[in-house]
């Protein structure tokens, strides 16, 4: 289990899926994160199950043992990592998702073969550009998806963070 000061993280499980049904029927997590639309309990439940057989997807708990978050660390190839973070509103700008991601890159780090991490958010999302960049990730492209049309309605910045930085 990683930890820090206030937090801690462990594996998604199956009594997340309450919390993430909260989350998926929410617009304000698809629209800010892409988070998934879950439209029942048995959607979540199958949501939690995936994010479960994922090698390095979290919740964020308080050290009370509340869950407040989610973050995720999945390969991108050989030596690059992506990193996707959500945290419930209710929480933001307290400080908890940077705890939260300092402990995760510093545990994935520690893997020599990690050599980069990314990280994307969408351009009119301002609070995780801020986030990403104070912890030391650097723009470097944005790809505009209503290109695409129909299927999607944004554009997106994509950070990245050398292990050399």
């Amino acid at each position: 289990m990683m930890e820090s000061e206030r937090i801690y993280l462990r594996p998604v499980g199956p009594e997340d899926a309450e919390l993430l049904l909260s989350w998926g029927q929410d617009p304000y997590y698809q629209e800010t994160a892409g988070f998934a639309h879950y439209r029942n309990l048995a959607e979540a439940e199958e949501g939690a199950l995936a994010y479960q057989q994922r090698p390095a997807s979290y919740m964020i708990c308080l050290k009370k043992g509340q869950a407040i978050g989610l973050l995720e660390l999945y390969p991108r190839d050989g030596q690059s990592r992506e990193l996707g973070f959500l945290l419930d509103k209710k929480y933001q700008g307290q400080g908890y998702m940077t705890e939260s991601i300092n402990c995760l890159l510093g545990e994935a780090f520690k893997d020599p073969e990690i050599k980069e991490i990314w990280a994307g958010c969408r351009a009119n999302n301002l609070r995780p550009q801020h986030l990403l960049q104070k912890l030391g990730f650097r723009q470097m492209y944005e790809v505009d998806y209503r290109q695409i049309p129909p299927f999607l309605d944004f554009s997106a910045k994509y950070y990245l963070l050398k292990r050399s930085e």
